[in-house]
């Protein structure tokens, strides 16, 4: 098993570097944006309502100093509105604007295009499985001291 889970994990960090930096440039080229900035517009696509700075980096496993970058510049294309919290003066609460939400959908369809393009066609069961397992994998390294 140690052999097998060695491999996982290099296997996984080589799936990501891929993705990355596919993603970059295909984010960059289409839609001027990168992918870090991609991903944060997205996140707060996906929760609606009051979503903090924090939130967004601890769910995509960034800085909080990393996220405020991003937010910053989406911020100053008009992608994002940065407001304080009703809860806490501390904390900033992130929306998109009309344009931000319309960057996330070109995203989304764009990137479904280009997966659908260059990702071999898995059986959906083999898919659901990878994430099942890659779900529980990231739970327990969650959990783990």
């Amino acid at each position: 098993m140690p052999d097998e889970f060695a491999e996982l994990w290099f296997l996984v960090r080589r799936v990501t570097g891929q993705m990355d930096r596919s993603g970059d440039a295909l984010f960059r080229s289409q839609l001027g944006i990168s992918l870090p900035q991609f991903l944060v517009l997205s996140i707060v696509d996906a929760y609606p309502g009051e979503i903090h700075q924090q939130v967004v980096a601890d769910r995509l496993g960034l800085t909080k100093g990393t996220v405020s970058r991003q937010i910053d510049l989406a911020a100053a294309a008009g992608l994002m509105k940065v407001a304080v919290s009703s809860t806490s003066r501390r904390k900033n609460v992130v929306t998109l604007t009309k344009a931000g939400t319309t960057l996330v959908r070109r995203g989304d369809k764009l990137l479904a295009k280009t997966q659908a393009a260059t990702v071999p066609a898995f059986k959906p069961a083999d898919l659901k499985t990878a994430v099942r397992v890659l779900r529980e994998l990231t739970q327990a390294l969650d959990e783990a001291p």
